[in-house]
């Protein structure tokens, strides 16, 4: 029997009705009470993660008690305030080149100002060598700048002189070495005929390592600019002395020439021309002069004048009747005998050969010495060779460092 509305019991014919909660505003409501919450408790309490374990350190920035050995050398990222140029070489005033320095002593301290008279020996020599951050070693640009306590204006230009409180040049821009890098078997090399070439001069002063040192022509172009150069990339600097050859004039050490003939007058005159060409030099290497510097007389006279301008001498070793170390240790002049020339030989063979003799003299004496000109072979050798040495258990040094200590 189908059902109707007259048949259905009373009050069965209706349906219940359900009721839908509105879910969306419920989920705005609570969302709304958990954001006004937060931003209650963020504004009443100074530590929105209070409660939660903490511990509390004081730092001080006070360098008391803090030694040298107390600060680890790091490595910094290029473009520090501390003297790099917009090209991404350090200048005179930075630490060194490339894309980093190393440094060894905080932030806070400061380089020496060159601004700032010199109160010391001490002060004078570092002010004027090393304006970087590490104590001046190994990998660091030296200085360009002159100072003027170690100059003597003359017609010639400004020459070298000891300050009056006893520094002499020599001193102020020789370059130092770390000793906790140095092995027992030490090499200097000096390499003569810088300026006269550019491209080689350019390759000599980037290519090779920071510890050769390089020899600059009285007759190269732009002299002061080369040294600039050498320098920034640390390199030591000398100046070559053209002195008389025995076939002379039909071998001829050009304009400059120390000559046996002249008077000491007029061959100081001719030195001081190559000296007043730049600055910050730590001394002489005789150019040619087999003659001259069998001379007894005319040597003394010229060893004479390096010492009393605080310089050094460093007789090339390519004359054997060179009587420079025998009077050089009479008038106690800072000098360095070279054991050989690497070159006489222009081949790549020739070179290494002598190069492991080189190498040889320095593991029998502690420290060995030689010299070469800026020939393309020689520098390509002397590149390839330096790579690995100290795989070999052997040091480059500065020619100042080969100095007899007792002189």
């Amino acid at each position: 029997m189908v059902r109707s509305d007259l048949t259905a019991p009373l009050g069965m014919n209706k349906r219940r009705s359900i009721r839908r909660l509105p879910l969306g505003l419920i989920g705005v409501a609570i969302m709304t009470v958990l954001f006004t919450t937060s931003f209650i408790w963020i504004g009443i309490v100074d530590d929105p993660n209070g409660g939660e374990p903490m511990a509390t350190i004081k730092l001080s920035s006070a360098l008391d008690g803090v030694a040298p050995s107390d600060i680890e050398i790091v490595d910094l990222p290029g473009g520090s305030q501390w003297g790099q140029s917009s090209s991404g070489q350090f200048d005179a005033n930075g630490a060194g080149q490339g894309d980093s320095y190393r440094a060894s002593r905080p932030a806070s301290a400061k380089a020496p100002d060159q601004a700032s008279g010199p109160s010391s020996l001490v002060d004078l020599a570092q002010q004027v060598n090393y304006k970087g951050l590490d104590g001046g070693y190994s990998g660091q640009s030296l200085s360009t700048d002159p100072i003027d306590q170690l100059l003597e204006p003359k017609k010639f230009g400004s020459l070298p002189k000891i300050s009056a409180e006893g520094v002499r040049p020599l001193d102020a821009y020789a370059r130092r070495r770390d000793p906790e890098t140095l092995t027992q078997a030490r090499i200097a090399i000096l390499i003569n005929g810088i300026g006269l070439n550019s491209d080689m001069t350019l390759k000599a002063i980037e290519d090779l390592p920071a510890d050769i040192s390089l020899g600059l022509s009285p007759y190269g172009d732009d002299i002061n600019s080369w040294m600039e150069a050498a320098r920034l990339s640390g390199h030591e600097v000398l100046l070559q002395a053209p002195m008389e050859p025995f076939d002379y004039p039909d071998n001829d050490a050009g304009p400059q020439s120390l000559l046996t003939n002249l008077d000491r007058k007029q061959n100081e005159e001719r030195l001081f021309r190559v000296l007043g060409q730049t600055s910050n030099y730590v001394g002489l290497v005789n150019f040619m002069g087999d003659r001259f510097t069998s001379n007894e007389t005319r040597m003394s006279e010229l060893l004479s004048t390096v010492r009393d301008r605080g310089l050094m001498y460093v007789d090339d070793g390519s004359s054997p009747r060179s009587r420079a170390s025998e009077l050089a240790g009479i008038q106690k002049v800072p000098f360095v005998q070279a054991d050989l020339v690497l070159d006489q030989n222009l081949s790549a063979e020739a070179i290494g050969t002598q190069l492991l003799e080189l190498e040889t003299i320095a593991r029998q004496r502690g420290i060995a010495v030689a010299t070469a000109t800026a020939f393309p072979v020689t520098l390509n050798a002397l590149e390839t060779w330096s790579q690995r040495l100290e795989e070999r258990g052997l040091s480059l040094v500065p020619i100042s460092f080969a100095i007899n200590p007792t002189r």
